[in-house]
């Protein structure tokens, strides 16, 4: 084709790239140089850097010269264009997905021409991609500092960037038919210039993109400590501003929308580097505009990640993200995962550091075997109609290098309308936020506490289980949320039912009687093996003890008005803290009845780390906030730490006896075998 006599306006049709059948056969159009550059060339596209500036900030950029990948100068000085590019195939570019050619530089010019189309690869290909160098670079770019040719012009200032990048699209496929876009080994960024991030870097404006079936292997097990630590699958960064010359894009906000990755993997990013941050995520997203959205992750594979499988990272103050999907994953980490040390890589399963709030979140479906912990960083904002549904999550006990401690962890988050339900959960801590809207807890496996805070709303758990019945849900304070006015209708329906586990918590104030009165609980039908809890505000609060296993030492309901009978602790006492109507039947155990002859409180004795004993008060006692302490005829509890006076016994309310508040909660009941 180069050799024969062309013109312009024909057109050729060729049967292969290197060779005849090769999977490069292809349609063009001979044009001008000048049609090349100005018509066929995407806007972004036109201006290439060749050099650094004298001050070292930005590159220089010239007219684009023909690629000679895609489109070939002829020798009569003409340029053979691609007849179709909105459908290519990697082959017409010259990939060759043997597992061995180098493919570098015929990315880089397939992917910044895209924007609007599909590019398609061969079925069951390996495309090798190696560091930029010299010697596979036409001499245009000698002096480019092997940064991608296409970088400044399309994106504008940042870092260099020699792997492939995808700008500026709005309606991408790219279908991998289950080839292999796979790094060199040991291979990735030490040459000291350049700072790739991805394997793949999405940049500026990605709208309606499509990415099937695609293999990205980053090889990071491969990279020694001399590599730099940012080896990522898909990175999305926006544009980074205005270079030397104004940008085709530089006025038009950056976002990733409408974006769907299905039926990919990922594999082995970050390096081998014995650090804590070893990098590699599957798919990071750098601080996405507001203007981002429905973002859908799902059926993929991720293998040993170096970091996170999946993390939206740095930047942020509260910006809202809608529609994002991470569903029906699979997330492995092998026993291979392991660095120069020996120490297994990474730090969690998913991260949302930048602080950025979301609607309409789900995390469903999904089987994580490895490093599992999951965060968002809200900014304070309210993150709002969360899905996290159908999960298994298992941590192997291997020697981790930097693995976070915890499972959930809703850090600077406001929750409402929160679904948690069906999930089967390892160990690790859970934060659900620091107030809590509208959540229901229903179904899970559980192997450690979720810790809610905040409440409002409805707040159901529901069905859940715990390891050996033992504590499940510790609510830990109840600022309700910051957006709701003093005008609202303010409420709250706490139902604890039909759980195998327990309930620790405090549902009322020390010093302001009646301030949780809008907070109606339910706790019934639950095995329980643990139970703290404490609630005086609510009038109609009533507990059945029977919920709780009587071979424990002790547990507490205080406030609550005790609907059966409770069992005896080792010394007779009966157990609960439970309020009692006269006639009630407290006890009714091996053949010894107690009665409730006069309505009131029976006092209780706690035992380590199950529940707090009742202090019976003595003149010139020592008390912790928190404390209580009964008398003949009441139950106080203390408002600060001090000491009391010589008498204790007011009524109502809260009075000062020594240096110490004392609140008034209740009769004291008696009672008779």
């Amino acid at each position: 084709m180069k050799n024969a006599n062309l013109q312009i306006g024909d057109r050729v049709v060729t049967r292969g790239y290197y060779e005849e059948n090769d999977g490069g056969a292809a349609e063009y159009i001979v044009q001008s140089y000048e049609y090349y550059l100005n018509t066929w060339l995407p806007v972004d596209c036109r201006k290439v850097g060749y050099k650094f500036n004298r001050l070292g900030t930005d590159k220089m950029l010239i007219d684009t010269p023909a690629d000679e990948y895609g489109n070939h100068t002829l020798n009569n000085g003409l340029v053979a264009c691609l007849a179709d590019k909105e459908n290519i195939k990697a082959e017409q570019y010259g990939a060759i997905g043997d597992g061995e050619f180098d493919n570098s530089e015929v990315f880089i010019h397939l992917f910044a021409h895209m924007k609007k189309g599909t590019i398609e690869f061969k079925k069951d290909g390996t495309y090798i991609i190696a560091q930029r160098s010299k010697e596979n670079i036409p001499d245009i770019y000698e002096n480019n500092g092997l940064d991608n040719p296409y970088r400044a012009y399309m994106t504008g200032r940042g870092s260099e960037l020699s792997k492939p990048i995808l700008a500026n699209i709005d309606g991408v496929n790219i279908i991998g038919d289950n080839s292999t876009l796979k790094i060199k080994d040991n291979d990735w960024c030490n040459n000291g210039s350049t700072t790739d991030m991805g394997l793949l870097n999405l940049m500026g404006v990605i709208k309606n993109l499509k990415i099937e079936g695609v293999i990205f292997d980053n090889n990071g097990l491969t990279m020694d400590e001399t590599h730099v630590l940012s080896n990522h699958g898909i990175f999305y960064k926006g544009s980074n501003g205005e270079g030397e010359e104004k940008l085709p894009y530089g006025d038009i906000p950056s976002e990733i929308s409408n974006v769907e990755i299905l039926n990919c993997e990922f594999r082995n990013g970050g390096t081998k580097a014995d650090v804590n941050d070893c990098g590699g995520d599957g798919i990071l997203i750098i601080n996405p505009s507001e203007l981002s959205k429905n973002i859908n992750i799902h059926n993929n594979k991720f293998i040993n990640w170096g970091r996170w499988a999946f993390a939206i990272d740095l930047g942020g103050e509260g910006e809202r993200i809608y529609n994002l999907q991470f569903n029906n994953n699979e997330c492995v980490q092998t026993d291979e995962n392991i660095n120069l040390a020996n120490k297994c890589r990474g730090l969690g399963w998913i991260d949302f550091e930048s602080k950025k709030c979301f609607s309409n979140l789900e995390i469903k479906n999904n089987k994580v075997n490895g490093l599992n912990g999951f965060a968002i960083n809200g900014a304070g904002q309210v993150t709002e109609n969360v899905i996290i549904s159908g999960n298994t999550i298992t941590r192997p006990n291997r020697d981790y290098k930097a693995a976070y401690p915890y499972m959930f962890n809703f850090y600077g988050v406001q929750i409402k309308d929160l679904v948690f339900q069906n999930n089967d959960i390892c160990k690790g801590s859970n934060i659900f936020g620091y107030t809590s809207n509208n959540i229901i807890i229903k179904n899970n496996k559980l192997q450690e506490v979720i810790q809610i805070k905040g409440l409002y709303g409805d707040i159901i758990i529901d069905g859940n289980t715990g390891i050996d019945e033992d504590c499940i849900i510790d609510i830990t304070s109840l600022d309700i949320p910051d957006y709701i006015s003093e005008n609202d209708n303010i409420y709250c329906n706490f139902k604890f039912i039909n759980n195998k586990g327990g309930l620790k918590g405090k549902i009322f104030s020390l010093d302001g009687p009646g301030r949780y009165s809008y907070i109606d609980i339910e706790i019934k039908d639950n095995e329980m093996s643990f139970m703290n809890f404490e609630a005086w505000d609510d009038e109609d609060f009533t507990f059945d003890p029977k919920q709780i296993n009587e071979k424990i030492d002790s547990f507490s309901c205080r406030g609550a008005k005790f609907n059966n009978v409770t069992s005896f602790n080792y010394r007779g006492i009966p157990k609960g803290g439970g309020i009692y109507e006269k006639g009630d039947i407290i006890v009714n155990e091996k053949g010894k009845i107690i009665t409730c002859i006069k309505t009131g409180y029976v006092p209780m004795q706690g035992a380590f780390l199950l529940a707090e004993t009742d202090v019976e008060f003595k003149p010139n006692l020592s008390v912790k906030k928190g404390e209580y302490i009964y008398t003949n005829s009441y139950l106080y509890i203390a408002c600060n730490d001090g000491t009391l006076g010589e008498v204790l016994e007011h009524e109502t309310g809260i009075e000062l006896y020594g240096d110490v508040r004392m609140r008034n909660l209740y009769e004291i009941a008696k009672f008779s075998e």
